[in-house]
């Protein structure tokens, strides 16, 4: 088995490879598929995104005769490194592909803490990455509101939401550092950039006009979500979920919530909110327990 980056001429290669893979987990295991069962080029959105965004940070396994075994996307940070999608071809089930691309990124990161957010309903990838002495933290709740729903009126600090901008980018950023530890001030240009036309962030102020919170989402075809969002205040998370959702009227975007944030969840499931994973936070290394309210996403996989 060799590790090697992924060359540009194998991008729908491996959105086939994410695609099958996936879907054939989730059928077999939660009775549903993730991405669209019968068009694999939604999945198009991860080497698209992610070598726009990370250039050259997707590894490849392939087997002695040059066929593709499974691939992964990382993601290089100031303070940490994000390990995104990985999956393993069904036909190079346990051959150690994946324990094969996870060393490789942990010795990619060297000193740097390495982060993750996994499935708790897939035990064999919780599995993988605490015997990798990955330590599980933050749990989290996948949400979703059926479209079918009529959100509730503004909640408290809605009227102080509004649309991001460049100007607010090194708030972020500090915001996320105090709140979290972490640093990655290029997704926030990336995503007001918005040169890929499927991003939204939101900020929300607090009373001193500072930033208290915001609340990326993304709208493609192959995923519709709500995050990443950082925010001080279980209100603030709120009021930014809310303007997010009426922005996408008619979709049911997933969305993360921390399960400790009690208040939050409550008032999701007067809205209606219905569950429909668990996932945790992994780490490698040094970590800082959150300090406020995070929500992480699967594109992109920073956090």
């Amino acid at each position: 088995m060799r590790v090697r980056e992924l060359k540009r001429e194998e991008w729908e290669q491996v959105a086939m490879m994410i695609h099958s893979s996936t879907n054939a987990w989730y059928q077999s295991n939660l009775n549903r598929s993730i991405f669209d069962e019968d068009d694999f080029s939604g999945c198009m959105i991860f080497p698209e995104v992610y070598e726009a965004l990370d250039p050259h940070c997707c590894l490849v396994a392939e087997d002695e005769d040059g066929s593709m075994m499974g691939s992964c996307f990382y993601h290089p940070r100031e303070t940490h490194v994000s390990l995104g999608i990985m999956n393993a071809h069904p036909d190079h089930a346990g051959r150690g592909v994946a324990a094969t691309l996870l060393a490789e990124v942990v010795h990619r990161a060297g000193s740097l803490p390495v982060r993750l957010v996994s499935s708790c309903m897939n035990l064999d990838s919780f599995s993988l990455y605490t015997r990798a002495g990955f330590t599980p933290g933050e749990l989290y709740q996948d949400m979703y509101i059926p479209s079918t729903k009529v959100l509730p009126e503004v909640p408290v600090g809605g009227e102080r939401v509004r649309e991001a901008s460049a100007d607010d980018i090194e708030a972020m950023v500090q915001l996320e550092e105090e709140v979290s530890g972490i640093r990655r001030k290029k997704d926030f240009q990336f995503f007001i950039r918005n040169e890929q036309k499927i991003w939204k962030t939101l900020v929300v102020e607090g009373l001193d006009k500072t930033i208290d919170g915001f609340l990326s989402s993304v709208s493609h075809p192959g995923t519709t979500m709500l995050g990443p969002g950082v925010m001080r205040s279980e209100t603030a998370a709120l009021a930014l979920i809310h303007a997010q959702l009426l922005g996408m009227a008619g979709q049911q975007p997933v969305f993360l919530v921390p399960a400790r944030a009690t208040n939050l969840v409550a008032s999701l499931y007067q809205w209606g909110a219905r569950n429909c994973e668990l996932h945790v936070s992994q780490a490698r290394g040094a970590v800082t327990s959150p300090g406020g309210i995070t929500m992480p996403t699967f594109m992109p996989e920073t956090s």
